[in-house]
């Protein structure tokens, strides 16, 4: 369990002083041509998931590898690598700011981001997002909101108690009523594994906390705990840390694991480390494969898989045609590269939150810096004059 974080009382900031939090994030960290893009034309909605998770392997024990009735354990295990700015409550971590473009595109004036968001949490995390929706959590880490700019909404979530682990939300369409949106919140471990809120339901209410006790299919001695998740078309898709998929669905007012997948969600080739991205493209389910084989400073390869969802099984892709990923820690994103004017079939990434974006070419299969020769920044002029013409 996270450490308990001593509460703060919500502050109101003085006109002569403002409260603000030291060297704050900007948020999305994409290239500006692609935030011109963003809130010229796509305004949010193509932005469907949190960011990545960091994962490692280690061997199985050899107490574990001699028994007979867990041969399953002689799979190899997963750990996940967790960064400290990315601790499960945030406390180290530094809080976002958004550009001030973006909130005039979207006609919300500064005074109301500072009446509605500073003097209510001086520092905002982002701890989750859907589309055009953020879910925020103040600096006293019990404090919630899910934001809505583009609506000029904001309604607040039920406390969250600083004694559970935090490690994402992930937001999907209410079966009931489809311009809501059900919550899920991942702690990363096993007790609890989730807590869920459901729209309409009173804030006084709080969240519905729930356990896993379903066994972990590829480590049979434990139950399954989750690192990443995505909502889609009503239902939950989590990845449990050694690589099972699974569905959770709102059924008879209680959410349940559904279905289990088949087989294992790990890159295909031998990497010392890797980075998994859950992501939504044009109405499918992608996982991406950031692998770094000799150093885990470097990533070497990249690999797509598509979820075939009548069968719960990842399927290998080739080719994403027209159409480009953007791939962040915190932010991705996906655009149709001819309506855009930038290269289609490719994934663009960063690595360890350095200012610098790489390009893999799914055509070729090669890796390389991205805006750096004659011929990505033409694309990225091309992209400033598309924005223009709009």
């Amino acid at each position: 369990m996270a450490r308990k974080t001593p509460k703060k009382k919500k502050n109101h900031l003085s006109n002569n002083k403002k409260q603000t939090t030291p060297n704050p994030n900007s948020w999305p960290n994409h290239p500006h041509h692609l935030i011109s893009l963003i809130k010229r034309q796509y305004r949010w909605k193509n932005i469907t998931t949190f960011g990545c998770v960091t994962k490692s392997w280690i061997s199985p024990s050899r107490q574990c590898t001699k028994n007979s009735q867990l041969p399953q354990l002689n799979w190899p295990q997963l750990v996940e690598i967790r960064e400290k700015q990315r601790d499960s409550n945030q406390a180290n971590a530094h809080p976002h700011i958004l550009p001030t473009s973006i909130f005039n595109h979207w006609c919300l004036s500064y005074y109301y981001w500072r009446i509605s968001f500073e003097e209510w949490c001086p520092g905002l995390y982002f701890k989750g997002r859907f589309r055009g929706r953020i879910v925020v959590m103040a600096d006293n880490l019990s404090d919630l909101c899910l934001w809505e700019p583009a609506r000029h909404s904001m309604r607040y979530l039920p406390p969250w108690d600083p004694n559970l682990d935090f490690k994402i939300a992930i937001l999907t369409p209410s079966a009931e009523d489809p311009d809501n949106y059900n919550v899920m919140v991942l702690t990363g471990t096993n007790s609890p594994a989730f807590a869920f809120y459901r729209p309409g339901e009173s804030v006084d209410r709080g969240w519905t906390v729930e356990n896993c006790n379903i066994k972990e299919p590829y480590d049979p001695s434990q139950n399954m705990q989750f690192s990443n998740a995505i909502g889609f078309k009503g239902k939950f898709y989590a990845l449990s840390l050694q690589g099972s998929v699974v569905v959770i669905e709102d059924i008879d007012s209680c959410f349940r694991i559904t279905r289990i997948g088949a087989d294992r969600a790990v890159p295909s080739k031998l990497s010392r480390q890797f980075r998994e991205y859950l992501v939504e493209l044009d109405g499918e389910i992608l996982l991406v494969f950031l692998m770094s084989r000799k150093s885990i400073d470097v990533v070497e390869d990249v690999e797509v898989f598509r979820l075939d969802i009548a069968k719960l099984l990842w399927v290998k892709v080739e080719s994403i045609g027209d159409r480009t990923l953007f791939l962040e820690d915190e932010c991705c994103m996906w655009v149709t590269a001819s309506k855009v004017g930038c290269k289609k079939n490719c994934i663009y990434f960063t690595h360890h939150r350095v200012d610098k974006w790489l390009i893999f070419d799914m055509e070729s299969g090669h890796i390389s810096p991205a805006f750096g020769s004659n011929t990505e920044i033409q694309e990225s002029i091309m992209w400033g004059e598309a924005m223009e013409m709009e």
